[in-house]
């Protein structure tokens, strides 16, 4: 494995906007797997299967534009993923050159925004803060006869709360339109195994 990177902290607009981030280039040699190929073994066995570049770039930023809105702080983070096979090592047809890696989606990236305000009358402070959760499509090996898509999801989250200087009360609501998000697959016994996101969650933390 060879890893290249390069990194950033900035400050912007008299420290109200952050951002940091970096930009990679990783080559990994002889990528292990898992594989069932009848034409090799009759049974599974793990190899290095093939050699593999990531090409990525990642950030996350905190905006608080405490001069024009007071009480407000936007944050988020994403990453941009480009990953391929580039050469097979395993005698198998199971395995492509040009194909991208398992759980790799080109895309992700997350947005909050937090408004907190103080209610009038008491040292109590309210806030609610809104969220996007975005995953482009992925796949769930390197094998073809196990690889299978994930789709792609969005979901959202939402609280909301008041707080003290010694507690906390707060409605939480947990991807708010139930998204069926697929998060994991895998392959077993000629069927396909997926891992859901948590359905639609309603509580109050304390």
């Amino acid at each position: 494995l060879t890893n290249y990177e390069i990194g950033w902290k900035t400050t912007w607009a008299g420290g109200r906007l952050r951002f940091n981030g970096s930009a990679f280039y990783i080559e990994i040699d002889g990528l292990q797997t898992t594989i069932f190929d009848p034409s090799i073994s009759n049974l599974f066995f793990s190899d290095n299967a093939a050699d593999a570049e990531v090409r990525g770039i990642e950030g996350d930023f905190v905006w608080a534009p405490y001069t024009s809105v007071p009480g407000l702080t936007v944050t988020g983070a994403f990453s941009v993923l480009d990953t391929e096979i580039t050469k097979v090592l395993t005698p198998t047809n199971d395995v492509r050159k040009g194909d991208e890696l398992a759980f790799a989606p080109e895309f992700q990236g997350n947005v909050r925004a937090r408004y907190e305000w103080d209610l009038a009358g008491s040292d109590l402070i309210a806030h609610v803060m809104p969220g996007i959760y975005h995953s482009a499509e992925s796949y769930s090996d390197i094998i073809t006869i196990n690889r299978a898509r994930l789709d792609s999801w969005t979901m959202a989250h939402f609280t909301a709360g008041v707080s003290s200087d010694n507690w906390v009360v707060e409605l939480f609501v947990n991807n708010v339109t139930d998204e069926r998000a697929e998060i994991s697959k895998n392959f077993g016994f000629d069927r396909n195994r997926i891992t859901y996101a948590t359905p639609r969650t309603i509580g109050v933390r304390l």
